[in-house]
């Protein structure tokens, strides 16, 4: 069994690039939000009546919408993170297993003879790859190098 010659194919750059962005924009709604509320706490001191009502429920909806919103702005930021992670980790892997295809078709008859008996010596796999976190999103990790 041979390890996967091809690289994976993924912006690795932009993904965090993307990450950070969509971090961004949820902190711009929230601020936003944030004044929206202010602005209708002002203009329901003297809205009263049917229409005041209104203005309340439609302005407590438009709340509600703009932090689903910043939430799902930011659960994104974090599935983009998670792909950076995975694609980073099938990657890794990969190497590693071309690294371990190199070693074990550099092997001499006597060294093959021997793993016969005592078992190939693996060499240690490439570590687990944190998350990036936000709002900088920072790589976490680089390829392995062999």
């Amino acid at each position: 069994m041979r390890g996967n010659t091809a690289d994976v194919v993924f912006d690795y750059q932009g993904a965090l690039s993307l990450a950070r962005r969509l971090w961004a924009l949820a902190d711009e709604v929230t601020h936003v939000a944030g004044q929206r509320r202010e602005l209708t706490d002002s203009a329901k001191t003297n809205f009263m009546g049917a229409y005041g009502d209104q203005f309340s429920s439609r302005m407590g909806v438009e709340g509600t919408n703009l932090t689903n919103a910043a939430q799902g702005l930011r659960n994104d930021a974090m599935a983009v993170a998670g792909m950076w992670k995975a694609a980073m980790e099938e990657e890794n892997r990969r190497l590693y297993a071309r690294h371990v295809d190199d070693m074990k078709s550099h092997r001499s008859v006597l060294q093959s003879i021997g793993d016969f008996f005592t078992g190939f010596h693996y060499p240690p796999e490439p570590e687990p790859v944190l998350l990036p976190q936000p709002p900088g999103f920072a790589p976490t990790a680089e390829h392995v190098h062999y």
